[in-house]
């Protein structure tokens, strides 16, 4: 049996009933015997108790005298009907009450007999060095036997002839550890040992390395659900869902073992990534933002053009966006970009993972480059500007009710930047007595032509320096800056900025939908296909449950209203991808040393409030005096920046969600996000290299 060459295994030892090498713990407290006691046969491994602590059948065999025998008169191999065996109350066999008997608790050694079903063959008498030739039934008992305790220590697999695939035997292992009863209180896992050993054969094997094969992916979502894996699955799942026109175009008959939880769940998760490229594809294909200019920059009466040029910001947005453009045609061949282009090695035409991720690498450098990091902003979702902004520069005080209205213009609602506004050039950069009080003279110096050299004084002091890193994008950037304001007055420089920003801007809001990968995904490098779908209403291997963990939310507007969502409604919705972005992560980073600035970030960064659904009834969002939204009290304790209509409250004592049960939580949470669940990256145990031996 097996493929020559292939790590062969020498099954010898394991057939006849003799101590399997590399299943022999000499500090082990278990002695496994896999042949009847008359066999006359000794132990095949000796291990450690704690490697099955968590299998109730297991623990019955080994301590028969503690718990009820109803369940060792059958072969443990045979399938059980769902979950874990129970105790039926009967006597149980003679065999049975005999092994019960025959325990010694006074010693700490535990003797543990398998009562497999195995043909008259297994049970002659030993014969040192004589190997019996045994049917291939019970050939294949004993190996999933001897693969079943190899995997509980993190030793070699051994494959056949009828398993002859990682995928196989880890199936068969999952078949084992269920009739075996293995489970953690709540059903999400197999337990602590089995769950962290497969984790580290996935890591090791590669398993989770879905990126190439569709096929694999199949297998690792349907591995991840046979395993309890909340690691592989979550990586094959996304895997599943950016791919997934491609995996159901394949027919693959194992993508039928999914189950019709998940396949619900990819198939709505595949609809919502589809909308999402279209939303994308309508603005970026040809950097087209109608929306910047529909409202107030299209008003000859608003109060902002009465203190601004618009004209002029659109004239700089739309020079700006040629000059982007040219760009990544000439970086890519075209915009968008073809696949097998002289000037690329992209696999799909389009605008593909790795085009934006680029596209957001660049404007991210571009955003870190012009921000002004000490003005955090006072918008909110809901467009109430406070008083406070009404002292504030005119130009900052026009972007910020331009930008408000471009996030709020289409669904979803994007939050506010964090940090929203430039650094606006100055001539205080330049002349020590500009803005001294000689308004006149101030008046004056603004509106007159500056020569190059101070110009660009005053642009390299209007950028953050430890931003002014050299990239093509960057320095094709700085170029059309340049050029753009030579031979201009500071008012003009300023307009200049400002139609650059509102362009930056509203790319870089655009992507975070589609770039910022779904939480601890691994295997991302050279992946075009998107990456942002995560599973969601906890894992689905785990007990029915319809109480999803739930947090209370206020309404913005709506008279301190609330409502229950789904946690993961908030982690993977709009506020919490956005929260995950680049802006709010450097947001995080560029308040830690300041204690005011901190603390305000702090409620933008970790209270996610997220938009009401239409389906909860809520309508348009009101400022009337007296409303939440106008709140003099809660402006002056800076607003929420992610606030999009709901905000997390903290529940009195003993107050649980409205849910239809109400149960203990255990240890792991099926019902957790997987964002909670996954948690950070966790380091492999060193030790030896899993691999999959052939016999």
């Amino acid at each position: 049996m097996g493929h020559p060459g292939k790590f062969p295994y020498n099954a010898a030892a394991l057939l006849s009933g003799a101590k399997v090498p590399e299943l022999w713990n000499d500090d082990g407290d278990t002695f496994v015997y896999l042949f009847p006691q008359g066999s006359g046969k000794g132990p095949s491994f000796r291990v450690d108790s704690g490697i099955y602590a968590s299998s109730a059948v297991l623990t019955r065999l080994a301590h028969g005298r503690l718990y009820s025998a109803g369940s060792l008169n059958r072969d443990p191999l045979e399938p059980l009907p769902d979950g874990p065996a129970n105790s039926n109350g009967s006597e149980g066999s003679q065999e049975s009450r005999a092994l019960s008997d025959s325990l010694d608790f006074t010693t700490q050694e535990t003797h543990l007999y398998l009562p497999l079903t195995l043909s008259a063959a297994a049970s002659e008498p030993f014969t040192p060095g004589v190997v019996p030739h045994l049917p291939p039934e019970d050939i294949d008992h004993l190996i999933t036997i001897r693969n079943l305790c190899a995997f509980l220590v993190g030793q070699s697999l051994v494959a056949t002839d009828r398993r002859p695939t990682v995928f196989s035997v880890f199936m068969k292992i999952s078949d084992t550890l269920r009739t075996f009863g293995f489970s953690n209180m709540n059903g999400s896992s197999f337990g602590e040992v089995a769950n962290s050993s497969f984790d580290s054969y996935v890591e090791e094997l590669r398993i989770a390395d879905v990126r190439d094969s569709r096929e694999k992916t199949i297998e690792g979502i349907v591995l991840g659900e046979r395993m309890r894996a909340v690691l592989l699955y979550n990586e094959a799942f996304v895997h599943g869902v950016g791919k997934y026109d491609e995996i159901t175009k394949l027919q693959s008959p194992k993508f039928d073992l999914i189950s019709p939880v998940t396949r619900n769940r990819m198939e709505r998760a595949s609809m919502d990534l589809s909308l999402r490229i279209k939303n994308l594809n309508d603005k970026l294909t040809a950097f087209d933002f109608p929306a910047i200019f529909s409202g107030v920059m299209n008003s000859k009466t608003a109060e902002e053009s009465k203190s601004v040029r618009f004209d002029a910001w659109r004239s700089v947005f739309m020079n700006f966006r040629k000059d982007v453009i040219s760009y990544y045609k000439e970086r890519y061949g075209s915009w968008p970009p073809k696949a097998s282009s002289k000037k690329n090695n992209l696999e799909t035409s389009g605008l593909n993972r790795i085009v934006l991720k680029e596209l957001y690498h660049d404007f991210s450098n571009l955003y870190d480059l012009l921000v002004d990091r000490s003005s955090l902003t006072t918008r909110t979702v809901d467009g109430v500007v406070p008083d406070a902004e009404m002292d504030q520069d005119p130009t900052i005080r026009a972007l910020r009710s331009v930008l408000s209205e471009y996030d709020r213009s289409t669904p979803p609602v994007q939050p506010p930047m964090p940090f929203d506004v430039p650094i606006l050039p100055t001539l205080t950069a330049t002349r020590r007595d500009y803005g001294r009080g000689d308004y006149k003279k101030d008046s004056k110096a603004r509106g007159k032509k500056l020569k190059d050299d101070e110009i660009l004084q005053i642009l390299r002091a209007a950028h953050n320096p430890d931003a002014n890193i050299s990239t093509p994008f960057l320095e094709m950037f700085k170029d059309a800056e340049r050029k753009a304001v030579h031979g201009k007055s500071i008012s003009e420089i300023c307009e200049v900025r400002a139609g650059q920003w509102l362009f930056m801007y509203a790319v870089l809001q655009t992507l975070p939908m589609l770039v910022v990968d779904a939480p601890a995904v691994k295997w991302t490098h050279g992946v075009e296909y998107f990456l942002c779908e995560p599973p969601r209403s906890g894992v689905p291997w785990a007990r029915e449950d319809h109480a999803t963990q739930r947090s209370w939310y206020e309404v913005a507007g709506a008279g301190g209203a609330v409502v229950s969502l789904p946690s993961d409604v908030i982690e993977f919705g709009v506020e919490g991808t956005y929260r995950r972005s680049h802006c709010w992560q450097m947001a995080e980073k560029w308040t830690a040393h300041s204690n005011v600035l901190s603390a305000a970030a702090a409620e933008t960064l970790q209270a996610p409030l997220p938009s009401p659904p239409p389906m909860f009834g809520f309508g348009r969002q009101d400022s009337r005096p007296g409303s939440r939204a106008s709140s003099p009290s809660r402006m002056s304790q800076r607003k929420s920046v992610v606030n999009l209509g709901l905000e997390a409250l903290p529940l009195p004592p003993g107050v649980q969600p409205e849910s239809p049960q109400s149960r203990p939580q255990p240890s792991i949470d099926p019902t957790k996000t997987f964002d909670a669940i996954i948690g950070p990256p966790q380091p492999q145990p060193q030790g030896k290299k899993k691999r999959v031996d052939l016999f």
